[in-house]
């Protein structure tokens, strides 16, 4: 066994399924959707054991997939790592840079192909990493995630809550509303480089824009899971908020899309905390 998946829902499957995960806990945001998973090395079958998580073995890696604000923080045990849309999770993350669609009974990734980076983990954690890898999944091992975190909460707040607020999928949006999504990606990317720079970390690798624009032109019709749940955005637009206003950098093409999307930044994310 490499891990335990928390929230099997379509990227809880991907990973597990790619990490060959034993076990599950059925719960928060997500159920098994197939067991039919097309991962870059192949197609694979992956039937996993329902636990729940009072009794998952708190020495084996719990990988979280369940959305931010459903999933259970106080319960979770010493070894989780965070494979999570947005910012602000109390516990180590990684940060996936794919979209996950099913179609036609089978779970895939869509768009670019499928980079995970995540940041030093323990060492019970090297055996996930290393299915990952003989998956196909490119796997980045870095000092410090900070950048990769800002690159992809930047990507979840453009396009993602525009298809919230139009009801359009993915391709459809970077079609009608590109103008937006690059002003507001820039925006985005100037407060990432300003956070970064505050929190002494390295900052995100040149041709960020030009990497948004690839990966939003290859996702296709894909719909975030915001569509399906809007309590994630909160997760997205709270975290860039407050960065923004603790700058003094002006964001106003991502707050014309959190208008659009009815999100309201709430008194705890402007001081800081995390939404949930």
């Amino acid at each position: 066994m490499t891990c335990t998946i928390l929230g099997p829902g379509l990227v809880g499957c991907y990973l597990g399924a790619a990490a060959d995960a034993a076990t599950v806990v059925v719960g928060p945001s997500g159920r098994i959707k197939s067991d039919l998973v097309r991962l870059p090395a192949g197609l694979r079958s992956w039937r996993p054991r329902l636990v729940a998580l009072a009794d998952c073995d708190p020495s084996t890696p719990l990988l979280v997939c369940s959305r931010a604000h459903l999933t259970p923080w106080v319960q979770l045990p010493g070894q989780a790592l965070c494979a999570q849309n947005g910012l602000g999770q109390p516990r180590p993350v990684a940060v996936c840079f794919f979209a996950v669609d099913l179609t036609g009974g089978m779970i895939h990734a869509t768009g670019t192909d499928p980079r995970i980076v995540v940041g030093p983990l323990p060492a019970a954690w090297s055996p996930v990493l290393s299915a990952w890898r003989s998956a196909g999944l490119i796997v980045e091992q870095v000092a410090d995630v900070s950048a990769a975190r800002w690159e992809k909460a930047v990507l979840n707040a453009t396009v993602g809550p525009l298809c919230v607020a139009t009801g359009l999928g993915m391709a459809a949006v970077w079609r009608d509303h590109r103008d937006l999504v690059l002003g507001a990606t820039a925006e985005g990317l100037a407060i990432a480089a300003a956070e970064l720079a505050a929190i002494g970390a390295p900052g995100i690798a040149d041709g960020a824009l030009d990497r948004a624009a690839a990966f939003f032109a290859a996702v296709g019709d894909h719909r975030p899971s915001a569509v399906v749940d809007r309590g994630e955005l909160p997760w997205l637009f709270g975290p860039l908020a407050v960065a923004s206003r603790r700058h003094g950098i002006p964001a106003p093409s991502l707050e014309t899309i959190s208008r659009m999307t009815g999100c309201v930044v709430t008194t705890a994310q402007v001081d800081g905390r995390h939404p949930g």
